[in-house]
């Protein structure tokens, strides 16, 4: 059975807003609103997303880009600080994964930064392994 957190509503490929998820992408890596098309790239390039919302507001969202075939990867896991510690990323992992295994995908990829270890791997069930990285910026 599924992991669900009560009074959420939490839907794969849910219709988003770009400005919502801009707003949701700033305030959780602490930067600047942009004005991204959330929905043109999730579109173009994802297996699909995760939203959560509490009444209408967008408080959960992770995008699952994909090779077409046997990889997904997580991307942009986001929920704002007001809302953390209640299972709304979990739920979204959750989501992630079995919409990714019901795809055909052979592996769920994720990078995190160190704090979140223990949230990847002891919460939603991810294993270490060895990768690589070369950051361009």
């Amino acid at each position: 059975m599924k992991f669900r957190p009560s009074g959420f509503d939490i839907e794969w490929r849910g219709v988003f807003e770009n400005s919502e998820v801009n707003a949701l992408h700033a305030e959780c890596f602490e930067h600047g609103i942009s004005a991204s098309n959330w929905w043109l790239r999730a579109n173009h390039f994802s297996l699909g997303w995760v939203c959560v919302r509490e009444a209408r507001t967008l408080v959960g969202f992770v995008n699952v880009a994909w090779d077409g075939e046997a990889h997904a990867f997580i991307l942009d896991t986001m929920v704002p600080p007001a809302f953390q510690r209640r299972g709304i990323a979990r739920a979204l992992m959750v989501e992630a994964v079995d919409r990714a295994e019901r795809a055909g995908c052979e592996w769920v990829h994720v990078d995190f930064e160190p704090h979140l270890q223990s949230f990847y791997f002891d919460a939603c069930g991810f294993k270490p392994t060895h990768a690589g990285l070369i950051a361009l910026r």
